[in-house]
Formats: structure tokens, sequence, C-alpha cells
């Protein structure tokens, strides 16, 4: 429970009484869930899939979704540790409002620097009720109380659907709001796809798009390998809904996932396993080459290689995950670095 101000909503997860509804973005973790798992009258709906699993482990009652699935009808409570993307913020406020009956209370929590005071001013006002605000260990946590009447919605962007995306003159791909990066064109993505010739030099049968985002890497890649079938997971249904339409309208062969860093992708046969493996992990600047994350990609990719087949990581120059790869695979070099970025490939 590293985030302060998802702690502080458990404080009142955990007080409330009445069935609630707990809307969780990617900073609610598995320690939050079963600290949670008291109230029998919890329901959680995420957009992830391993917070999805991580309740369910836990007995609270999860819906994987976009947050666009109607929840229980008697709810009195909706809790919501404010996300990254604003247009995902405003469109559970409006959502959560309109599922509440007069007098119940939706609860927010956030930093400062991430606008909590201003979402609240604007929650305050679409539902026409009471708000308090608390403070603890620099973060904030209204309470508000639906009145009689909303008022009109918040902005949201008309979150809920794809829309296109120009990356390029002869690149327009399908994204949306709540999926990392959703507008623009990654830099260490277009890196790899540089390289890609120079690490195959003859085209992979079977690619696995690992932490597929809106599909890039497998749009790009399946230029090259036109023939190859491709597979891409991500954990963020948004982000496999709008791979999943990129797949179709570029007529690639193959399908978009949601799996947790590929975990529930089956391997036993020589047609379950992949040729290659493309990744571009979500690291960071700060980010713990000892973290979990870092392994489960590497064991994923470890287990799911075929005998001489490769993955290809892109990862900033300062990450060194080529230090944790050595434990796991016969060979692991680093192919191409720019300025920016350095290509990790491993083999089984």
């Amino acid at each position: 429970m590293k985030d302060a101000a998802a702690r502080q909503l458990l404080q009142y997860v955990t007080a409330t009484q009445g069935p609630a509804l707990w809307c969780a973005d990617e900073q609610i973790d598995a320690g939050l869930l079963a600290a949670a798992s008291q109230r029998a009258d919890l329901q959680v709906l995420t957009n992830r899939s391993d917070i999805a699993a991580a309740a369910a482990m836990h007995g609270v009652a999860a819906t994987l979704s976009d947050f666009n699935t109607e929840p229980r009808t008697d709810l009195q409570h909706v809790v919501f540790r404010i996300a990254k993307e604003k247009a995902l913020v405003h469109y559970v406020i409006n959502r959560a409002l309109e599922w509440l009956p007069v007098g119940g209370k939706l609860f927010l929590s956030g930093y400062k620097n991430e606008g909590i005071k201003t979402y609240l001013e604007k929650a305050a006002a679409r539902a026409g009720g009471a708000c308090i605000i608390e403070r603890d260990s620099g973060a904030f946590c209204g309470v508000i109380e639906r009145g009689t009447q909303l008022s009109e919605p918040l902005p949201d962007q008309d979150y809920a659907a794809l829309r296109k995306i120009t990356l390029a003159a002869d690149l327009t791909l399908w994204s949306k709001p709540g999926i990392f990066g959703w507008q623009k064109l990654d830099a260490g993505s277009t890196f790899l796809i540089e390289q890609l010739d120079n690490v195959w030099p003859a085209a992979p049968r079977r690619v696995l798009d690992l932490g597929c985002g809106y599909g890039y890497l497998t749009v790009l890649a399946a230029r090259h390998w036109p023939l190859a079938e491709f597979i891409a997971t991500d954990n963020n249904i948004a982000a496999v809904t709008a791979c999943a339409e990129n797949m179709r309208q570029q007529t690639i062969n193959g399908n978009a996932l949601v799996a947790d860093c590929a975990a529930t992708l089956p391997v036993g046969t020589a047609d379950e396993s992949f040729d290659a493996i493309l990744c571009n992990p979500p690291f960071h600047q700060g980010f713990d080459v000892e973290d979990e994350l870092t392994g489960r990609f590497l064991q994923a990719s470890r287990r799911l290689l075929r005998r001489g087949g490769r993955a290809l990581f892109v990862v900033n120059q300062f990450i060194p995950l080529e230090r944790k790869a050595a434990g796991l695979f016969k060979k692991v070099d680093i192919v191409a670095r720019n300025r920016s970025f350095k290509l990790i490939a491993v083999e089984r």
C-alpha cells in the first residue's frame, strides 16, 4: 500500500456501511484489496486484469471493463482514487453520480499536483450536493453527497469511444484516453521497429507483442513480417480494445488478448510458443531493476519463447535490464543503442 491517496480512500471503504463500488485504476494494489476484503457488499470495477485477479483472489467481487459496466442498482457509495488521465476522471465522476441515489456518496482521493481540488469542486457542482475535504499524508480525500438534481456532465472527450490518431503520413491508428501514451508515437517503440531486420534476418512465424498498448509494435512489425501470426497482450482492457481494432483494420493475422504479462497464455506445444517477442516495458526514471515487474516480463519471455527464439526489449539507457536477464537466458546482447535507449535481445 504505497500510495497515500489510495490508503486514505481505504479508510472510507472499511468504515462506511451499505453497498459500495470501488472504481480501481492502476494506483490500487493487492494489499489495498486484501484490506478491503472484509466488506461483503463491496464490488470492484476496474480496467486492469491484474487488479481484477487480485480482487478475486481476496474474495472481492470484481468486474473487468473500461468503467462502462453497470454496477448493482442499490449502491450507496462509489470510491475512486483519481487517475492520471483527465478524460477518465471526468468519465468516472459522471457515471458514478448517475449510478448513485440521492444522498449517496462519492469519495475521491488524490494529490494537489494531480488536480484533486479542482476535481472535487467540479464533482460537487455536478452532484448539486455538499463536499467535505480531508487531508492526510499530503493526500486529499473529498466526500461528495449527491443532491436531488445533477448539473451538466463534466467534459470527458467522449472517453468511451475509440478515435483515429495520425502518427505519420502513412500511419493512422485507433486509440483512446485511458491508454498509456494514447495519442503519441513512442520514441522507444520507433527505435525498436527500426532494428527489426537487423535482429531477425529471417521473418519469424509467430510473434508476441508483450504489453501492446494500442498496438503500434504489432502494426509496424506486421509490415515487416506480413505472413506472421501476431498475439498482442496487455493488462489494460482499453489498450486491448484499441489494439484489436487496429489489427482488424490492418488485416493482421492474430488476436489481441487481455493478459497481465501474458500470464494466461498457454505454452506446451510448438504452436503455442513464439519465435519472436517484442516489448517496450512500462519502466521509467527511478525504476528499480529488482522490481517484481522486471522479473515478470523476463520470466514470461523465457516461458513463451521456443528454443532459439528471441525477445527484444527497448529500455532507457539507465535501466540495467540485461543484468537480470543474464540469469534466465543463455544469450543476452545489447544489439543497438542511441542517446536515449538501448535494445536488449535475449535468446533461449
